[in-house]
């Protein structure tokens, strides 16, 4: 996605970009603004928040009401909001995992090279044939431009190779980590598992703040669940 600047921010932030899954997908309700982890210290105890970035750099002039939240909050209503859709709607679970599939068929390339290694095949075979039939007598007939044509084609050739070579290795890994997911998703239904980063970037669109009791989770592919937060100390 294309970098983007909300409202009064100083901070650019591209998808994809940080350590923390929450720095790309938590939004604050009321400015849209992106939140920011931040780490608070009070009465010698520290407790890391996430806070609208607009408040925390321009105070209430372009954001009056939104809530700082503890990250372990956040943490645990995502996850329970994970956990009730995988359990409520198995519908969910197959347009999550449909969802994160249609990255890796419309990325497919045609797979021919079985064609192009025998194309190579026959060009080295010519070229060869080229060389061997050269002599003094005969090398005035060379024909050096049809033979650049070859090696030109060849270059091409084995380029449209690598390039499928590369396509079937990164499907193979796509394909391994979706495995992956899908077995944590499924997982869900009867075993409850902790806050990860990596499966939250996978399923989820989008976590707005819409106060400092509720978020609402937005899923890939456009399911949105609202989610109670514990009370803040």
């Amino acid at each position: 996605k294309p970098k983007v600047k909300q409202l009064g921010t100083k901070t650019y932030l591209s998808k994809y970009s940080s350590k923390y899954a929450l720095t790309e997908l938590l939004i604050c309700g009321e400015c849209k603004t992106p939140y920011r982890r931040c780490t608070w210290s009070h009465h010698g105890k520290k407790k890391v928040v996430w806070r609208c970035i607009n408040r925390l750099e321009f105070g209430k002039k372009y954001c009056h009401d939104s809530p700082a939240i503890e990250e372990s909050l956040i943490h645990e209503a995502i996850m329970s909001a994970v956990q009730k859709t995988a359990m409520e709607n198995t519908n969910v679970l197959k347009t999550l995992k449909d969802h994160i599939s249609q990255g890796i068929s419309a990325e497919d390339m045609e797979d021919n090279s079985l064609d192009i290694q025998i194309r190579i095949k026959e060009i080295d075979e010519r070229f060869q044939a080229i060389l061997n039939a050269v002599s003094s007598e005969t090398v005035e007939t060379f024909d050096s431009t049809y033979v650049a044509e070859l090696m030109q084609e060849k270059n091409a050739l084995q380029q449209q190779l690598a390039r499928i070579v590369e396509q079937k290795q990164k499907r193979k890994n796509v394909e391994s980590r979706l495995d992956e997911i899908y077995a944590i998703i499924d997982g869900l239904k009867n075993h409850p598992m902790k806050y990860d980063d990596k499966l939250v970037r996978q399923i989820i669109e989008c976590v707005v703040v819409e106060s400092k009791e509720v978020i609402k989770i937005v899923f890939i592919g456009g399911l949105e669940v609202k989610e109670g937060l514990l009370n803040q100390e």
